[in-house]
């Protein structure tokens, strides 16, 4: 479910962007600037116990594993300028603020926590590469089924 989660949210991001956002560890070659890098800094954060349903069907029972999960996300708009890594970054924290909370509900991805914008930027020997970033909070339902056969006979 995690990495149907992360296409969901990737392409969204990139549905309202329309500029490359690439994985941080991405040993692809590197696109023209401006581009969002992004890593997935912890995921899989189980929020209590599941919770457990059964469904009868035609052949026996569908038995459902379900569970509220977080994950946290660091993105970074990268630029030659400085004015335009910080005006994609803002429209980033706009799309999961504002914009696109019901898109990405819709997806089954609630957004729980927006971070502040950070200056990232480096010095790549002579110049610099405009960065600024922030981190999001998302809560997804992870969700398991399996196929129950019924118990047709029980010896006591």
């Amino acid at each position: 479910m995690t990495l149907e989660v992360r296409n969901n949210l990737i392409q969204a991001l990139y549905n309202h962007l329309n500029i490359p956002i690439i994985p941080d560890d991405d040993d692809g070659s590197i696109p023209p600037r401006p581009y969002v890098v992004y890593s997935v800094t912890s995921d899989n954060q189980k929020n209590g116990s599941d919770s457990i349903t059964y469904t009868e069907t035609d052949t026996g029972f569908t038995k459902t594993y379900a569970n509220q999960k977080e994950a946290s996300y660091s993105f970074n708009a990268h630029s030659d300028s400085r004015d335009e890594a910080l005006e994609i970054c803002y429209n980033l924290i706009e799309y999961f603020e504002r914009i696109g909370r019901d898109i990405l509900n819709d997806k089954g991805i609630a957004v729980a926590e927006v971070s502040t914008t950070q200056n990232r930027s480096v010095l790549l020997g002579e110049h610099y590469e405009r960065r600024h970033g922030f981190d999001v909070r998302i809560r997804y339902v992870d969700r398991s089924e399996y196929e129950e056969e019924p118990i047709e006979e029980l010896n006591l």
